[in-house]
């Protein structure tokens, strides 16, 4: 039965040191070194800051300040280093978006991300996969402005002291925390206008269920041009031969519901109306019907997309323009 069934969340609100995690999120923050008033203080700005959040939510005000959450990055900023960098100096630094896959994906490669300091890891435990924190639904609702609140800080010191980071995007989201808050706060340490290059280095992932493309650029604009060129030229090879024999579609559809599957890991924490417009998208029925009947004409249930690299190196010569200075 999920916590929040058997959990008195507005009795919680009123007492947050009653919620049931809170002896588990206080034995984290003092195996780390914290004091008691930062844990007791952090907790109730953590626990009625999601409140407030979830009921902007409710009254559709997605841009308003979460008080409780503003006074947390207060809390933060005077130990800001300790809290939100990684032990471990000089190991590269890393911010992803495209979902929880990615950020394992950045972390395996040696990359530390958020998740990976002091602050950001006790969090992360408490908030992935499991919800411990919001118990107010069984969905993640308002925790998104409690990273949003961290990322932001996270690259801003960040910046301080490094001269890039590296960016995985597995997805095109304008509604995404790393367009949202730390490509914005980045510039803005770095006192870098939107048309300038920002000195972060970019990894484009496609295909990470499947084939496993990673290309890297200097400048964003090229990063999402090529991802958003290389996805285009998918779609429209795939619409437009679609009932071909001997073209390889199933390949492409590998790539495509890989796509998807990012979207609805992405879908399970936010409700933004671009997942639903992508989800809704009539691409994706077109898989799956295209898909089931592939099936039926020649099964295959061994099928592996990486027998068919030539196709993926057709479309990438096209994607490969000439790269500005």
């Amino acid at each position: 039965m999920p916590s929040s069934a058997v959990t008195n969340w507005p009795q919680v609100v009123r007492f947050p040191a009653t919620h049931p995690h809170y002896p588990e999120y206080e034995r984290h923050c003092r195996e780390a070194g914290l004091r008691s008033a930062f844990i007791q203080d952090s907790w109730e700005l953590i626990i009625r800051g999601l409140q407030r959040r979830a009921e902007f939510i409710a009254a559709h005000a997605w841009n308003v300040p979460v008080p409780e959450f503003v006074a947390l990055d207060r809390l933060i900023r005077g130990r800001a280093r300790d809290l939100l960098m990684p032990r471990t100096r000089g190991t590269p630094l890393a911010l992803w978006s495209g979902g929880l896959q990615v950020s394992e994906y950045v972390r395996a490669r040696g990359y530390d991300t958020l998740e990976s300091t002091v602050y950001g890891g006790i969090l992360d435990t408490m908030t992935n996969p499991r919800f411990k924190v919001w118990l107010g639904s069984d969905d993640w609702g308002p925790q998104g402005a409690l990273w949003d609140t961290l990322s932001a800080r996270y690259v801003e010191v960040a910046a301080s002291c490094r001269d890039t980071m590296h960016v995985f995007l597995r997805t095109h989201d304008l509604e995404s925390t790393f367009y949202g808050e730390e490509l914005v706060n980045w510039r803005k340490a770095k006192h870098r206008q939107e048309h300038e290059p920002d000195g972060l280095t970019y990894h484009v992932l496609v295909g990470l269920d499947s084939f496993g493309l990673e290309k890297v650029f200097l400048r964003e604009e090229e990063a999402k041009a090529f991802l958003l060129t290389f996805l285009g030229q998918l779609q429209q090879r795939f619409e437009q031969g679609m009932l071909e024999r001997g073209v390889n579609h199933r390949y492409r559809s590998e790539v495509w519901r890989d796509n998807a599957r990012a979207y609805q890991d992405t879908l399970r924490k936010k409700t933004y109306a671009s997942y639903r417009q992508y989800m809704e998208h009539p691409l994706r029925e077109l898989v799956e019907q295209f898909s089931e009947a592939e099936q039926a004409l020649s099964p295959d249930q061994d099928f592996d997309p990486r027998k068919f690299s030539s196709v993926m190196d057709e479309l990438l010569l096209k994607t490969r323009g000439p790269r500005s200075a």
